[in-house]
């Protein structure tokens, strides 16, 4: 395919998924490998075009002794571009270890994060997914067991995360480099059969290629849009199903959901079985940990006994009262505490949580004021009785409105009830100058003036 076809290819893709708007301020994370020094280059010589501002962010895992050299060759594209460079090194194996995580996975976690920690408002990041990783991602699922859902595979835009190169293979990807002479650098590890991905990267899809079908990739590329496709009909169906037959008591705390037995009965089982983990979903906010054993457990309710139960993950009940599935929470006692802070890392044992305070100095970071696990804030405007806690009932938070109490604030971002007592707070007397995983205090974002920065990072315990 020629180079024309290729970024024609690229411009249709992002215009069909709207992955790109004016003013968005793109995050790229860029490893120095031939994927994301392509999309680096194509975000960057059409900055203009999409009326985007881009900045790179480079994470050495600490593994590969030619870590250092990607790092400053990304460095240097960056400096020679004018484009801001961020660079995080971290060493993966102890993570992991320390978090009980493989390899990838700590490595994953950590990229992450410090690319979500980068963000600004209208704030995306940038991977460099391609059609290769598709077809890995769905041949490894599919080996694991997985539903519609897990087929549709890595999805093109995520939440804040875009995947513009999901539309374009490795080779595609490399002839994109050979035209604009981009120099890139191959990472040896991933030649090697060390990972499950890799297996079936150098493995699995050559021999699928060869001997059974050369177009492979490409048929998985496209089936993956076709079961995104199907897992949307069938997301939207189990919707209007669930609002048929469920009625949600405590609606703004949502710790109790009912279930009509006779209308659940007449849905085809596999819709009974969505619309359970979606009830589930729906009152605990989580699915991780619930399988179809748990479902199957549930199904039995439904031509079970009037006063039978059973317990589900995330301190959840399910029981049969006459014609009624009653999904509840059981109800506990949320934690307090107060602890000051200095520097360092400090445990949180009623928030099974660490917090990490450090100075970094000489370094422009910016903001993103919600859904962060790690922040930076203007170190000189810190008052000495820095503490973490639970809430208070005169407590406040300044924003760029004015300031506003925090209850008025928990409301209005319809944080349940039932979750405020246990929210961990950042706060100097009465004035909140972090909710954890929420909105931070305008009076402290780093300004042309800030001279120290203050890195706060929240880990959760297993």
């Amino acid at each position: 395919m020629s180079n024309k076809k290729i970024e024609y290819k690229l411009q249709q893709y992002i215009k069909q998924h709207k992955l790109l708007q004016t003013g968005d301020d793109i995050v790229i994370g860029v490893s120095g490998g031939a994927d994301s020094m392509m999309l680096f280059h194509y975000l960057y010589t059409h900055r203009e075009e999409y009326g985007i501002h881009i900045k790179v962010a480079h994470v050495n895992h600490g593994i590969r002794e030619e870590a250092e050299g990607d790092a400053a060759y990304v460095e240097e594209v960056c400096r020679k571009w004018q484009v801001p460079f961020y660079r995080q090194d971290c060493n993966i194996k102890d993570l992991a270890k320390k978090k009980q995580l493989s390899e990838e996975e700590a490595g994953r976690e950590e990229r992450y994060n410090f690319f979500i920690s980068l963000l600004n408002q209208n704030g995306k990041i940038a991977t460099a997914h391609n059609m290769n990783d598709q077809a890995e991602t769905l041949i490894m699922r599919f080996i694991r067991g997985t539903d519609i859902k897990g087929l549709g595979g890595i999805s093109p835009k995520r939440g804040e995360i875009i995947r513009p190169l999901l539309c374009l293979t490795r080779a595609e990807i490399e002839e994109y480099c050979r035209y604009y002479t981009l120099f890139y650098k191959d990472d040896h590890t991933n030649f090697l059969p060390i990972y499950t991905r890799n297996k079936i990267r150098l493995k699995c899809i050559p021999y699928i290629e060869k001997e059974i079908s050369p177009g492979v990739i490409k048929t998985l590329g496209q089936h993956s849009e076709l079961y995104r496709e199907e897992e949307n009909f069938l997301r939207e169906h189990t919707e209007l199903l669930f609002k048929d037959c469920s009625n949600i008591n405590n609606d703004f705390e949502m710790k109790r959901i009912e279930l009509d037995v006779e209308k659940l009965s007449v849905y085809h089982s596999y819709m009974q079985k969505r619309i359970i983990y979606l009830t589930l979903f729906k009152l605990t906010g989580k699915s991780k940990n619930i399988t179809s054993k748990h479902i199957d457990t549930v199904l039995k309710l439904i031509n079970g006994q009037s006063g039978k139960e059973v317990h589900m993950p995330y301190e959840t009940v399910v029981e049969r009262e006459y014609n009624t599935l009653i999904f509840r929470k059981i109800e506990t006692l949320p934690h307090t505490y107060c602890y000051p802070l200095s520097l360092g890392k400090h445990y949180i044992k009623e928030a099974n949580l660490e917090i990490e305070l450090r100075i970094l100095a000489n370094e422009r970071i910016h903001q993103k004021s919600e859904n962060m696990y790690t922040k930076y804030i203007d170190y000189g405007k810190m008052k000495s009785d820095f503490c973490i806690r639970t809430r208070h009932p005169y407590d406040y938070i300044r924003l760029g409105s004015g300031s506003k109490k925090l209850k008025k604030l928990f409301t209005d971002d319809k944080i349940p009830k039932a979750k405020r007592d246990s929210i961990p707070l950042i706060a100097t007397g009465d004035e909140i100058v972090w909710v954890v995983a929420g909105r931070l205090n305008t009076d402290y974002y780093i300004t042309e003036e800030t001279t120290q920065i203050l890195q706060i990072r929240i880990t959760y315990r297993n």
